[in-house]
């Protein structure tokens, strides 16, 4: 048996140096974060006027495509709307490839964009009670009840970088997606308005 260490890449996300060096706050504010690295993502854009592309994406998805705005869909995939003809695609890690060539090919010959992100974003999952406090902290949408609601998301600052935030439940959850290269700069920025941080 060889002792050899294999030179195989290990797989490593942004967050991956930084959990082992995380402080909790002093004063936690009764919200939690957990953190969620593998899932792929794509960039749609069409047409949503267009019955041809809403129904040939449907089918690819095998679920709705959100078209009222701020709005989000779930089933095998979670599908983000971002503007009046974008929409984000979240799947499962490794995913990405087969569904985009699902896409091209269902969607040939029509207008349309697909960009793979897979790599690209991270998301961080705020949960509890304190959680629309943390927020309110954090950005400058108002995250009241009576105004965000579950099946709602939105393109916001946290702080000096974007996120997407979406209400996926009443406890309440949101799942907050950003770039990669700000991941630990947005969970250290929650983490300062007394989120705890999962290990």
């Amino acid at each position: 048996m060889s002792d050899t260490v294999s030179d195989a890449p290990q797989r490593r996300h942004a967050l991956s140096a930084w959990r082992s060096q995380a402080v909790e706050p002093q004063h936690p504010a009764g919200a939690r974060v957990e953190l969620y690295p593998e899932y792929d993502y794509l960039n749609l854009r069409g047409d949503p006027q267009l019955t041809s592309f809403v129904q040939t994406v449907e089918a690819a998805l095998g679920q709705a495509l959100p078209v009222p705005a701020k709005t989000f869909t779930t089933g095998a995939h979670c599908i983000f709307w971002l503007g009046p003809d974008e929409w984000l695609l979240r799947t499962g890690a490794g995913g990405a490839k087969s569904l985009a060539q699902c896409l091209r090919d269902g969607l040939a010959g029509q207008c349309y964009s697909l960009v793979d992100l897979s790599g690209g974003q991270f998301l961080l999952r705020l949960s509890g009670d304190g959680a629309r406090n943390v927020l309110a902290k954090s950005s400058t949408l108002d995250y009241h009840p009576r105004v965000f609601k579950v099946g709602q998301c939105a393109r916001t600052a946290l702080a000096k970088t974007t996120m997407l935030i979406a209400l996926v439940d009443e406890t309440p959850t949101f799942d907050i997606i950003v770039p990669c290269s700000f991941a630990e700069y947005a969970v250290c920025w929650l983490q300062q308005a007394g989120a705890v941080v999962a290990q």
